[in-house]
């Protein structure tokens, strides 16, 4: 079975003392660890798909380790297809992701959204109505990831002030969201902050990450900081 000579490539490739780190790294996740370096996942996902053989590996994934599930979403990012196909192949992970190298990992790779930005907006806000904390996660990343544009920006504020939980890694992906923002809608941002439309845990959330963020001036920083609360 073609997913049985999947695994034994990835427990050729695996290494204890990665496997060590990652799990250093990745926490509460219910998924093994096999130790693959994510080099090596990329190439095995590039090579998959070169052998045309992509899709049926991503009908046949069972998710048995991280490293399965990272490989589906590195496959994943390199399919192309209308939102049709994509979309079930992207909600399969999704709904899968219980930690947030998974689910982050394959928001940020899944880039074949940006061609149909209005359709797969659906499916965002599919993820944030799911009340699911990894989910939803995959909604804020999704937005960080290819949505920061002037014809969503007002849209994607909307939503992080309309959806909340209170698990630590949603609150944390919705923080990021914002902080990733403000690099490229320093004022937008800041109205927003000023408004008080977060939770109070993930409003300083965004501050901390504004304030640890490389691409905002100093001045803009010290600016954000006096919105905390």
């Amino acid at each position: 079975m073609y997913t049985e000579e999947i695994k034994a490539a990835l427990a050729a490739m695996s290494e204890e003392s990665y496997k060590r780190f990652s799990l250093s790294l990745i926490k509460g996740s219910s998924l093994p660890v096999l130790g693959v370096r994510l080099p090596a996942l990329k190439k095995l996902a590039a090579d998959i798909r070169a052998s045309g053989r992509g899709e049926e590996f991503l009908e046949l994934c069972d998710f048995s380790s991280l490293e399965m599930s990272l490989l589906y979403v590195y496959t994943l990012g390199g399919i192309k297809g209308e939102p049709e196909k994509l979309i079930p192949l992207l909600r399969k992970a999704v709904y899968r992701a219980d930690n947030w190298a998974s689910c982050d990992t394959l928001c940020q790779s899944f880039k074949q959204c940006r061609k149909w930005r209005e359709r797969f907006y659906g499916e965002i806000l599919s993820c944030f109505e799911s009340g699911e904390a990894f989910v939803m996660r995959a909604g804020t990343v999704l937005l960080l990831s290819h949505y920061l544009e002037d014809g969503y920006i007002d849209r994607v504020f909307e939503l992080l002030a309309a959806y909340k939980n209170g698990d630590y890694y949603y609150k944390m992906g919705a923080a990021w969201c914002v902080a990733t923002a403000a690099a490229k809608y320093r004022d937008k941002t800041y109205e927003f902050l000023s408004g008080n439309r977060l939770d109070g845990i993930t409003h300083n959330m965004a501050i901390r990450k504004i304030t640890e963020s490389r691409r905002i001036s100093v001045e803009d920083k010290l600016l954000f900081k006096k919105l905390r609360r």
